[in-house]
């Protein structure tokens, strides 16, 4: 995929403004909702900082010594830190090698660039850790830190760094580039891009056709749990497959479409208008109290699984024992 997007260039015109007048500050914070491709936007500015001979609108060049070695993950001047597994946090000691990497000179002679992503998987000593690097930045180096949740990252982090905001890109400015990127006919792009919430890249994730079809399957299933025909325990157990945190993100977005419906019977926008007809008989059937219990539990649910090692299997189990009873 290309990493110059439509919605980043306004973004990117800052940013190359401050190049320009030798103003880039030594730390980043690339915040804003998952899908918006931060982290290529990261990418990109690294590698044009990186680049012997970039273009004129400030990207590299992609021939390079320095971008050759950047496109084999092999660039003596950056580095990216990542947790080692999924789910898992960013260890002090990662960030006591990091600080070490961005002390020395630059095999180049240019910048040294690190990328943390996704930043707010920093536990608290590695967060302290980087403290002192932020107050104390080495010449010529650059920190770029990509968080969908910015305010998981203690405060004294964050005030250290510039923000870029990224915000939800205008439809107008989406819709082509995902009829161009999607090949199938799952769904229309903008059916796609609503059930992502208007996030382009995730939208592009739901343009799988096996993805698209599970989404379908939870919902059949979602249904006859509703309806009580279907067993909390065994419903949980399939809920589990696949991607466990994808599946409560759909949830949350049914859940949020019923209060909508709820509030008002003909609503400007639904996340999921292709399933409007299932969304009214589930709405019909519970009250706005619970409707709005069932949202806050459904986000709690979705948060602990992101952040603990619960047993989400089980808590799977009671969300939909008590949504049957809560109607």
């Amino acid at each position: 995929m290309d990493d110059r997007l439509p919605w980043h260039q306004d973004l990117w015109r800052q940013i190359q403004q401050r190049r320009n007048v030798d103003r880039m500050p030594h730390a980043l914070l690339l915040a804003g909702p998952t899908g918006l491709g931060k982290g290529l936007f990261a990418r990109r500015l690294a590698r044009a900082i990186l680049c012997e001979t970039p273009t004129a609108e400030g990207d590299a060049c992609g021939q390079c010594r320095s971008c050759r070695l950047f496109i084999a993950g092999s660039h003596p001047d950056y580095s990216l830190v990542q947790p080692a597994e999924e789910g898992k946090v960013i260890k002090i000691d990662q960030i006591r090698d990091l600080c070490a990497f961005l002390g020395f000179t630059a095999q180049y002679g240019g910048y040294k660039i690190a990328l943390l992503e996704p930043a707010d998987r920093l536990n608290v000593n590695a967060a302290n850790s980087l403290l002192k690097t932020l107050e104390e930045p080495a010449g010529n180096s650059l920190l770029l830190l990509v968080t969908a949740q910015p305010m998981r990252l203690p405060a004294t982090v964050r005030s250290r760094c510039q923000r870029i905001h990224f915000a939800l890109p205008a439809t107008e400015v989406v819709i082509p580039w995902l009829a161009a990127q999607v090949k199938s006919d799952v769904a229309s792009p903008d059916i796609l891009l609503q059930n992502a919430g208007g996030a382009p890249l995730t939208a592009l994730v739901y343009a799988d056709g096996e993805r698209w079809r599970r989404r379908q399957q939870l919902a059949d299933c979602y249904d006859q749990i509703l309806t009580n025909r279907a067993d909390p325990v065994r419903a949980a157990e399939d809920w589990m497959q696949g991607d466990p945190a994808e599946n409560l993100r759909w949830l949350i977005g049914w859940q949020t479409d019923l209060i909508r419906l709820k509030m008002n019977p003909d609503p400007p926008r639904l996340s999921n208008p292709d399933l409007r007809p299932m969304l009214w008989r589930w709405a019909d059937r519970q009250t706005p109290q619970t409707l709005f219990e069932r949202l806050d539990a459904a986000v709690r649910l979705h948060t602990l699984c992101a952040t603990t090692q619960i047993n989400a299997q089980w808590m799977l189990e009671v969300f939909f024992s008590e949504s049957v009873g809560g109607q």
